[in-house]
């Protein structure tokens, strides 16, 4: 009685999935209706059912659900990585924005070794120091 049982069970299920077939093989002709003639003609009867097993196999959703899964990753990555540069950019502008500003004496001893000269301690290193000075 239950090999009857397994074998009627197998009959529905197979019966089942001929008709989800051919319900998902008349949407895929439906769609196919909708494009132009240069289409259509490229996508046979054999091509749209070998598509309606492939979508009742759920291969494909599994390989799409995959496929998912590794692009959120992917963007969450991307993401963390773009604060990641964000904040190490911004400390980097901090710093040389809290550096404290350089004394004449800084600006002097620069000049003086980038240039290769002596200056004295009376003379005046540039234009902007003599309309500033004191007259």
């Amino acid at each position: 009685m239950e090999r009857y049982t397994g074998a009627f069970e197998e009959a529905v299920d197979g019966a089942r999935q001929q008709e989800r077939h051919y319900q998902l093989l008349s949407a895929l002709q439906g769609l196919v209706k909708e494009l132009p003639s240069s289409f259509q003609q490229r996508l046979s009867y054999t091509t749209l059912s070998d598509l309606a097993l492939a979508l009742l196999d759920g291969t494909v959703f599994e390989i799409v659900q995959g496929l998912l899964e590794i692009q959120h990753l992917t963007e969450k990555s991307l993401y963390n990585q773009r604060l990641r540069l964000q904040n190490e950019h911004r400390d980097d502008s901090g710093t040389s924005r809290r550096s404290p500003p350089s004394t004449r004496s800084d600006n002097q001893k620069c000049l003086q070794t980038s240039l290769g000269i002596n200056l004295g301690p009376g003379l005046r290193t540039s234009a902007l120091d003599q309309e500033h000075s004191p007259m």
